[in-house]
C-alpha cells in the first residue's frame, strides 16, 4: 500500500475575522473577568471575616472588579485570537 502524501496545514482565519473577533470580545472579556473577580472578593471577605457593608457583596468588590475586568479583557480577546490564528490541522 502506497503512503498518501501529507497535505500541508491550512492556513488560520483571516486577520480581518480575526481583529474583529477580538473587538467583540472586549466587552465580554471585561464583563466575565469582573463578575468572577466580584465573587473572588466575596470569598475574600469571607475569608477574613471582614466586616459585611450593606447591600453589596463585599466592601472593596469595585477594585476586584476592575482589576478582574481588565485582566479579563486582555485575556479572552488574545486567546480566541490566537486559537484563530493556528493553522488549521491537516486532513490525513
Amino acid at each position: 500500500m502506497q503512503d498518501a502524501p501529507e497535505t500541508p496545514a491550512g492556513p488560520g482565519a483571516p486577520w480581518s475575522r480575526t481583529i474583529a473577533t477580538g473587538c467583540f470580545l472586549v466587552p465580554i472579556g471585561f464583563c466575565s473577568g469582573g463578575m468572577i473577580a466580584a465573587f473572588a472578593s466575596k470569598l475574600v471577605a469571607y475569608v477574613t471575616r471582614a466586616t459585611p457593608c450593606d447591600g453589596v457583596p463585599a466592601c472593596n468588590w469595585l477594585e476586584f472588579t476592575v482589576a478582574g475586568g481588565v485582566i479579563g479583557m486582555l485575556t479572552l480577546p488574545a486567546l480566541v485570537m490566537w486559537a484563530l490564528r493556528t493553522p488549521k490541522r491537516p486532513n490525513t
